[in-house]
């Protein structure tokens, strides 16, 4: 009988490849525990607008392998924006879509990896390890999450509004083009309403604005450009209920003082622009912990901006590299 061969008995191609996956009886792969270190991500971002793009690019350039999870299209809220005036380097202002679609080209060519989905609840285990699960299935094992979530539109809470959304009632300027000769009308009276119904007046038969109060909450190069554009101003009236079939009709309106009298007013389409709430994250912990970190509309109060919620998502990602560089 031989003896045992000091190298173990494997072959030479077998000893060229020490990592060759050892297999079942029915040639099935077995899990080694090094496979379940390498499913382990240093961060998983959620959220993919200009916080969650600005954090994933950081990342993946410092070299950390890192997961962006979103659950529409890269870019957010961002890609809504008809021309970002204020970003520095454009001074002749950048679509928003067009400049999401620079910041996400330019992430992915650092190796960032972008996954459609919406996480639905995430937790910390004793070891420190952070669970994210999807809601259409899975779960992430990561060292960090990075909560860029953003802010979601507020909603007017009135009848009719949850029936008629996506089929005449909107938040966002990407249907305004379809209201072309049309009657339509914006509820609001800060900066993005502004915006809106200047842009609708474009090519809209009529813009309506309606507002609560008798003052306009932007700033004057805005309100000249409003007041300029054609759009006819109903200040001192609420939204009371929406009216229609399949689609909607028009909007029951009601003064704020007085008597309360209510107007009817026909409409193809009323865009809600009343504000933004952060929205809240998916976990049950009081208090953040260790390797928890915010980023973007969700963190920054009223300064809602894109350059200072790219600002954000990297100074996350710097604090994120820097906990990952102490474990």
């Amino acid at each position: 009988m031989r003896g045992a061969r000091a190298d173990g008995g494997l072959r030479a191609e077998e000893r060229a490849r020490p990592d060759r996956p050892r297999r079942d009886a029915a040639g099935r792969r077995k899990m080694t525990p090094s496979d379940g270190r390498k499913s382990i991500l240093d961060a998983v971002i959620i959220g993919g607008g200009p916080a969650g793009l600005a954090a994933g690019l950081h990342l993946a350039r410092a070299g950390r392998k890192a997961l962006l999870v979103e659950r529409a299209a890269l870019g957010g809220q961002a890609r809504s924006i008809a021309l970002l005036e204020n970003y520095p380097g454009f001074p002749g202002g950048v679509p928003g879509a067009k400049l999401m679609k620079i910041w996400a080209a330019q992430a992915a060519s650092w190796g960032l990896k972008a996954k459609t989905g919406e996480a639905v609840a995430a937790a910390r285990n004793s070891a420190g390890l952070f669970s994210v699960r999807l809601k259409r299935g899975g779960t992430l094992k990561t060292r960090c999450v990075l909560w860029c979530g953003g802010a979601g539109f507020r909603r007017l809470g009135v009848p009719g509004e949850s029936d008629f959304a996506g089929r005449g009632v909107w938040n966002t300027a990407d249907e305004a083009p379809s209201y072309a000769g049309k009657t339509v009308a914006v509820v609001g009276s800060g900066e993005a309403a502004l915006q809106q119904a200047a842009l609708l007046a474009r090519s809209a038969g009529r813009v309506y604005l309606i507002t609560r109060s008798g003052r306009l909450k932007a700033h004057k190069l805005l309100r000249e450009r409003f007041c300029n554009s054609g759009a006819l101003w109903l200040p001192g009236f609420r939204v009371a209920s929406l009216l229609g079939g399949g689609r909607l009709k028009a909007a029951e309106l009601e003064t704020v003082a007085g008597s309360r009298e209510k107007v009817k007013l026909e409409l193809d389409a009323l865009f809600v622009l009343v504000g933004k709430e952060p929205r809240k994250v998916p976990a049950a912990w009081a208090r953040p912990p260790a390797g928890f970190f915010e980023a973007g509309d969700a963190a920054s109060g009223i300064y809602r901006q894109v350059a200072v919620a790219g600002g954000d998502g990297i100074r996350a990602a710097m604090r994120c590299v820097r906990y990952l560089e102490e474990l």
